[in-house]
């Protein structure tokens, strides 16, 4: 199986789901800095990079007078969700079954690009450089994911993420992040890192549910072994909660020299 195939899979999953790509416990924190940037840049278009669960993509059709368009490499999801919705969002909002590595939008189209959770399961800087080409200059890139403490420069919490996930690509440290974005011509407005609690019991059983050749004892074994840097970085206890950081930032698309 080609590796988007897997990915369509797994999102249709998740999509089901909710645990992974924009799960409850962060749509409040998500929503009201999105709806923020919307009512102070008042986009005339948004594409937004996956359907998620679909939730937040009602409530933006519900808050903007937007055209929307959607890019969501599960084809299946995208048919889920548009037997489950109302009539409205069906001729508010344009579904393209697509790539982030291949961005199906044209140049300059987008005002506003929303991705949220979905960075780490592509390679980010094709994604990026593909959103890059979609936005108009000075067009915002609202980004939402999961990012490693600064002090986690041996990438601990990404060897966890690895070992349950298996279409995870690598989380940056807060800062480097930034600097990515900027070499990629995005510059930071503004944002902020949350910190939301995770249950990595909860979650190894989750992927566990999909990835069937998941070994649990293993990761519990890796998880045992990076006990003192999980606990001085990601607060990890004994009961295998943690608190995972979490970027909510809104970039701009630069002009060219």
């Amino acid at each position: 199986m080609e590796r988007l195939d897997k990915v369509s899979a797994f999102l249709e999953f998740d999509r089901a789901r909710g645990g992974y790509v924009e799960p409850p416990a962060r749509m409040d924190a998500v929503r009201e800095r999105l709806f923020d940037v919307i009512h102070t840049y008042n986009p005339g278009v948004i594409v937004k990079a996956g359907l998620g669960g679909g939730r937040l993509l009602i409530e933006m059709v519900e808050n903007s007078e937007a055209y929307i368009v959607v890019v969501e490499p599960s084809l299946d999801a995208v048919n889920g969700f548009l037997e489950s919705c109302q009539a409205p969002v069906r001729e508010r909002v344009r579904f393209i079954n697509g790539d982030f590595h291949d961005f199906p939008i044209d140049y300059y189209k987008a005002d506003l690009l929303v991705c949220v959770d979905c960075l780490d399961i592509f390679d980010s800087s094709r994604s990026l450089d593909e959103f890059k080409r979609a936005l108009q200059f000075d067009g915002i890139l609202f980004l939402c994911t999961v990012v490693l403490e600064n002090e986690d420069a041996d990438g601990v919490y990404d060897e966890y993420m690895h070992a349950v996930f298996p279409l995870h690509n690598d989380y940056y440290l807060e800062d480097d992040l930034k600097t990515f974005l900027e070499l990629k011509d995005f510059r930071f407005i503004k944002g902020s890192v949350l910190k939301f609690e995770k249950n990595l019991k909860t979650e190894t059983a989750y992927f566990g549910e999909h990835f069937e050749n998941l070994a649990g004892p293993e990761v519990f074994a890796l998880l045992e072994r990076h006990r003192e840097p999980m606990g001085r970085l990601y607060a990890m206890d004994n009961e295998l909660l943690i608190r995972e950081p979490y970027m909510i930032g809104c970039f701009m698309r630069n002009k060219p020299s």
